[in-house]
């Protein structure tokens, strides 16, 4: 699952990378390193919050509707959270394209790439362990 996250999450990063505030060549590799990391790591923070909530850490066996809908809500809540101390730390900023979440003031594009890419990534790999 580790590297479904990875790949899918690079991929996020250098999609919306025209979103951020410049950085040099080097500090853009760097920050697209470290946020697919950060990225992998969240999306294990999002496995072990719903194997809590389901009492479960196979849960990802019987991966269906109903838990679908709790790892949305995870994953948003984490995506929102983490997004949010990002931007106050100033870790990056936003330029004029980025979309924001109205009254989050959270960019949309990372918003959504905790919420989409952890749940790819559990179908992936369901679909490449359990088939």
């Amino acid at each position: 699952m580790a590297l479904i996250a990875f790949v899918l999450n690079f991929i996020w990063e250098n999609l919306h990378a025209g979103l951020y505030n410049e950085y040099n060549l080097f500090m853009k590799s760097i920050y697209f390193l470290g946020c697919t990391i950060g990225d992998v790591v969240l999306t294990f923070i999002i496995y072990g919050l719903v194997a809590v909530v389901l009492k479960d850490k196979y849960w990802i066996r019987n991966f269906n509707f109903k838990i679908l809908l709790i790892v949305l809500i995870m994953a948003s809540l984490v995506s929102l959270t983490a997004e949010w101390v990002a931007v106050e730390l100033d870790f990056w900023s936003y330029n004029e394209r980025m979309p924001v979440v109205p009254f989050l003031d959270i960019g949309l594009s990372p918003f959504l790439a905790i919420i989409v890419n952890p749940i790819l990534s559990f179908i992936c790999a369901r679909k490449i362990v359990f088939s």
